[in-house]
């Protein structure tokens, strides 16, 4: 049976994890798969790659644990370990081409209508759809992070290496443009 998943992880469970203790494992996998699969879903806009990279970034992170410090969060951690696991399958795929942060935004940007199919309420679904089509990719990067992955403004700036500052104006910005929206 398939626990659920919460929003809040346990940082003790990276010392557990590194101390061998296989049922921290598991609820650090059932706590933040969804996420950490969504974000790789958007970065790669294929499924089959998506749950690859997610193998091998839970693969990292257990082998990983004890690397694990007290900056910012679990998932912000996590997901630095995933989004190195998608540009080695870059760099992979592309056979030791460079890859610059503008490469990885485009894919991030492009792939991320993919992981809103998984949102449960049809409604905001739609309402989601409807806001890729008005926002730009950064803004639509900035928004999927925030609302649908749950990260916080300073994470989100820390993973896509966009200044806090810009993450909040554009994240306002983005709301205003969603709000014009809906009142239409």
């Amino acid at each position: 049976m398939e626990k659920e998943q919460t929003n809040i992880i346990d940082e003790g469970l990276f010392e557990k994890i590194a101390n061998g203790d296989d049922a921290a494992f598991t609820e650090l996998y059932y706590a933040s798969y969804r996420q950490i699969y969504g974000f790789l879903l958007a970065l790669t806009k294929n499924k089959e790659d998506a749950e690859d990279l997610l193998q091998n970034t839970y693969i990292r992170i257990r082998n990983g644990s004890h690397l694990y410090r007290k900056q910012g969060t679990p998932m912000t951690w996590m997901c630095a370990v995933a989004k190195n696991q998608f540009l080695d399958f870059v760099r992979k795929k592309s056979k030791g081409v460079s890859v610059d942060f503008d490469e990885v935004e485009k894919y991030v940007s492009e792939g991320l209508g993919t992981g809103v199919k998984q949102h449960k309420d049809v409604e905001n679904e739609m309402v989601l759809e409807k806001a890729f089509e008005i926002l730009n990719k950064q803004e639509r990067t900035i928004v999927v992070l925030h609302m649908i992955d749950g990260l916080k403004h300073r994470e989100i700036s820390k993973i896509t290496g966009i200044p806090l500052s810009t993450v909040l104006s554009k994240y306002n910005r983005s709301l205003k443009k969603l709000r014009e929206f809906i009142k239409e």
